[in-house]
């Protein structure tokens, strides 16, 4: 074979190579965009879901309101508002559609919830009536690390600031079934049931 023919095929073959290698970084930025827009979308969702709930307006009392009519959409039975004195630090109760107890703690705090407050819930479900209740810890804000590694080894189910706005969107819930990306919840008309649960109105 004559080195010219020779040289052309292996120009041609590196000219493939070079296609083939800029296709593989084009698709690879288009998906790195892609990704980076549903954050995004996904941030702007939770946004304007906690806006829609009024969340930093409403007081202890409605927050714990908002955490029973959230159960009561998922499905939950027997949804009881318990929060005042005597309510051994539980907050809200209700039963999930397979049966399970579920025991709630609200924070509505402007701060991170720390450790000591974990280490007390998990203390009162150990202790009747609560014995035996899946644990949610529901605040408006954020845990500590510490705290959260706690309710991580206490087998507690968080539910912080951006989980508590996909739960606002339909995009989470508690109990068994599944839940989606609040983008896409969103796009399936998750902004409706978030609308349905507006509290800007403030504390009645």
């Amino acid at each position: 074979m004559p080195i010219a023919v020779l040289l052309a095929v292996f120009i041609a073959a590196r000219s493939t190579w070079a296609v083939l290698l800029g296709a593989v970084v084009v698709l690879a930025v288009l998906a790195a965009g892609a990704v980076l827009m549903i954050r995004r979308q996904g941030r702007a969702y939770r946004r304007e879901a906690l806006l829609r709930a009024g969340l930093d307006r409403l007081d202890h009392r409605r927050f714990e309101e908002l955490a029973a009519e959230l159960l009561r959409r998922d499905g939950f039975r027997r949804v009881r508002v318990l929060g005042g004195a005597g309510d051994r630090g539980v907050d809200v109760v209700g039963s999930a559609r397979d049966g399970r107890p579920y025991a709630i703690q609200c924070k509505h705090y402007s701060r991170p919830v720390g450790p000591g407050h974990v280490r007390d819930f998990v203390g009162a479900l150990c202790a009747e009536p609560y014995r035996g209740h899946q644990g949610v810890l529901l605040t408006s804000h954020t845990l500590s690390e510490q705290a959260a590694r706690t309710a991580r080894e206490q087998d507690v189910i968080v539910v912080d600031r951006d989980r508590l706005a996909d739960w606002l969107l339909g995009a989470y819930h508690l109990g068994p079934g599944t839940s989606g990306p609040a983008w896409l919840i969103r796009l399936r008309g998750g902004r409706r049931q978030g609308a349905a649960l507006d509290h800007r109105d403030g504390p009645a």
